[in-house]
């Protein structure tokens, strides 16, 4: 028998014992840095020593507008006269309606509460006008922010008789729909002093007595005449008088008679809802026919940007005018005061405007403080029937 001799192969166990090495201090090194890490962190730490953290409480960072409204609060400046909006560059401008003897009171109180506020006042631009005068406060905080701070107010006459013979700058006309369910919403508006138009439900419950009122108080009564819209005209509620597109000519004008009968004073007419039946031209003639056999005015309400309304009642030669301003979308005060300087400003710009609102709560509200503001702007109010055309 032959033997064979053992073929010399290399031992496998120097490799191994090698990777074990390697994995074990790689093991190591990891558990090394995370007990530093807890260490670092003030956690449990097996080796290193925990590092005592100061957790120190940042301090809140409060934004200047917040700041600007703290100062005015507290220099005097009643919050029903302030009004927050945006500059050109989307900045915080606070635009204050006050007066000139008012205003000299509040500056040096202001200043003051901004510097310790560390706000900084960069400059005071005075703009002198015909009907206002404007002092616009440009401010900074120590954060670098901007704002503004514009305080209106009407412009100094020299002499009563000035006044007297001054021209407005423009017309404001403000129509207030869906009136006819409460009477104490019509007190209100009587209280303001001031013509406005209230817009009567024909099948509200004080429908005929909120027209006589208001009539005998010298303000301008409108039809508020439901027309079908998106949103009702496939379940209308029985009773409302609401006029749908799909009625035959007769029926539209039968419809309409019954409601104006409603309305006693009613000089015009103006739509409820209506975002469908205002944009059918053939609809829109039928009901617009009846209105001008009775010498009547419409005003177009624009519930819908595709309303043809007030062209065709132009066609016809139905006297006509259209909403520029719609008050109150939401019950937001802020927002309603806004919108209704901003029918203050389009009436300047433009001569005249037309603004729409209801009789809810917070717009009430806002107009008691508010409405008044038209005198800043040089405006005067009148009934809606004076700017139709």
């Amino acid at each position: 028998m032959i033997r064979r001799p053992f073929l010399n192969r290399p031992e496998p166990w120097p490799r191994f014992r090698l990777l074990t090495i390697v994995l074990t201090a790689v093991s190591l090194v990891s558990a090394l840095l995370l007990d530093h890490l807890n260490a670092r962190k003030g956690e449990p730490s097996f080796i290193f020593a925990a590092r005592e953290i100061e957790e120190t409480a940042a301090e809140p960072v409060i934004p200047l507008a917040e700041i600007l409204a703290a100062s005015l609060a507290e220099a005097g400046v009643p919050e029903e006269t302030v009004l927050l909006t945006r500059g050109p560059k989307g900045q915080p401008l606070f635009e204050i309606e006050t007066t000139a003897g008012r205003y000299e009171s509040v500056e040096p109180v202001l200043e003051r509460t901004l510097a310790e506020a560390a706000v900084r006042v960069l400059d005071r631009k005075k703009t002198p006008g015909a009907e206002t005068t404007e002092i616009l406060w440009s401010v900074r905080s120590a954060r670098k922010e901007d704002a503004g701070i514009s305080f209106i107010m009407p412009a100094a006459v020299e002499a009563p008789v000035a006044v007297a013979k001054r021209k407005p700058a423009g017309r404001v006309a403000l129509i207030v729909d869906d009136m006819g369910h409460s009477l104490d919403a019509l007190d209100v508006l009587i209280g303001l002093g001031q013509p406005v138009t209230v817009a009567v439900l024909p099948y509200s419950p004080w429908a005929s007595h909120t027209a006589r009122i208001a009539h005998e108080n010298g303000l301008e009564v409108l039809l508020h005449i439901p027309l079908e819209s998106i949103n009702n005209h496939e379940i209308m509620e029985d009773g409302d008088g609401t006029i749908l597109s799909a009625m035959t000519p007769e029926e539209i004008r039968r419809s309409f008679e019954t409601s104006w009968s409603r309305v006693p004073f009613a000089r015009g007419v103006n739509n409820h809802t209506g975002s469908v039946f205002t944009t059918e031209r053939a609809a829109m003639r039928a009901l617009l026919g009846p209105i001008k056999d009775k010498g009547l005015f419409f005003v177009d309400s624009r519930t819908t940007a595709r309303s043809v309304a007030y062209s065709e009642a132009r066609k016809m030669g139905v006297p006509a005018a259209e909403r520029d301003v719609f008050l109150d979308a939401d019950d937001d005060r802020d927002r309603i005061r806004a919108r209704l300087l901003e029918l203050f400003q389009k009436a300047k710009k433009n001569g005249k405007a037309i603004g729409i609102c209801h009789p809810y709560p917070e717009t009430l509200e806002t107009l008691n403080t508010t409405f008044r503001l038209f005198e800043s702007y040089g405006l005067e109010v009148v009934p809606v029937s004076e700017l139709v055309r």
